[in-house]
């Protein structure tokens, strides 16, 4: 009897350690998806950008925590929903959700995962207009990286830039980042707690 109750101990103990881990890896799995899925988003908007010679952008939503992809609608001068069937309007869907616990944030840390990035900050908050002389009014509590028909990114006086960069948290000190250099091409990032590193 003694021995049956040890071999359990160990088990349950066993056990703990394991759903432990699965629950830390889930974690770094989910946000590394979120950070995948937002470096993906970017390579769309730079091939809607180039296809429909126009500007296209990711667009976050800090507080919905919710990310999706607009073109600039030319004719109608105005952003689309990329995969709205409406030619003038910005949705909540077609919109992709972060991982259940990711939100949209860096935290404590104070530098970017690249050199541009350094002095870290989000995104710049998305406009109602196009980058340029149109680009209008800042839209509240969200981040955008608009991108050019040649898939530069751009800011809102439509000057190509380096340094724009969405970061995610789960608040269990993970963080992931998605930076964008100055010829377009996204790569997400994870922080190990000292260094970015590319993934």
């Amino acid at each position: 009897m003694v021995e049956l109750m040890v071999v359990v101990l160990i088990l349950g103990v066993l056990l703990a350690i394991a759903v432990s881990s699965i629950e830390s890896i889930t974690r770094i799995y989910r946000i590394a998806g979120d950070g995948q899925g937002i470096a993906a988003e970017l390579n769309v908007a730079r091939m809607r950008a180039a296809a429909d010679f126009t500007h296209a952008r990711v667009y976050a939503d800090l507080i919905g925590n919710t990310f999706h992809t607009e073109v600039w609608n030319k004719a109608g001068g105005c952003w689309k929903t990329d995969g709205d069937a409406s030619a003038c309007t910005q949705t909540t869907s077609p919109v992709t959700p972060l991982a259940q616990g990711d939100t949209f944030g860096f935290g404590s840390i104070t530098t970017g995962p690249t050199a541009a990035t350094n002095a870290i900050t989000q995104a710049p908050a998305c406009t109602v207009g196009v980058a340029g002389a149109a680009a209008g009014t800042n839209i509240a509590n969200t981040a955008c990286i608009e991108i050019n028909s040649r898939g530069y990114p751009v800011d809102s006086a439509n000057k190509i830039v380096a340094n724009d960069a969405i970061y995610l948290t789960n608040n269990q000190k993970l963080y992931s980042a998605v930076a964008v250099s100055i010829s377009g091409q996204p790569t997400a990032y994870s922080y190990t707690g000292s260094t970015w590193t590319p993934f």
